[in-house]
């Protein structure tokens, strides 16, 4: 039996199956609102689809982040690889990215203000700039607006 596990913790750490924490912070303008956190791979963040419900994340700051303006962000239980981080500070806590009355994403830019894992950006950032790769915890990741 002893075996059957050494075997077995081998391959899994062989195989890349390790789990890992990333964390960090969002410093921020606004006193209101909340965060909606997606933790996407390459594929995702490209192709513009949705980060697997477990990568995502929805933090409503109490009266002391609010006031200091910062928040902490926890993944847990992320595996090996290249990713990314795209906030959106949802002002209106409606639970999306808003876009102007009539407008539709990629015909206007938003009117909430949106970040990533990376340098600021005005505009839609390239993956390059934003990734950060996986193999063990990562902390001090900073989102700002």
């Amino acid at each position: 039996v002893l075996t059957i596990f050494a075997s077995t913790a081998i391959l899994t750490s062989a195989f890349g199956q390790d789990k890992f924490n990333v964390t960090g912070e969002i410093n921020f303008h606004e006193e209101m609102g909340q965060f909606l956190l997606m933790l996407k791979n390459h594929e995702q963040y490209d192709k513009r689809i949705p980060a697997q419900p477990e990568r995502n994340l929805v933090i409503k700051p109490n009266p002391q982040q609010l006031q200091a303006k910062k928040v902490a962000f926890k993944f847990s239980g992320v595996p090996n690889g290249e990713y990314c981080i795209v906030c959106i500070h949802d002002l209106n806590m409606n639970g999306k990215l808003d876009y102007p009355k009539g407008a539709t994403p990629g015909s206007a830019p938003p009117i909430e203000p949106y970040a990533y894992s990376g340098p600021k950006f005005q505009i839609i950032a390239s993956w390059f700039d934003i990734k950060f790769k996986v193999d063990k915890d990562i902390s001090g990741i900073e989102i700002k607006f």
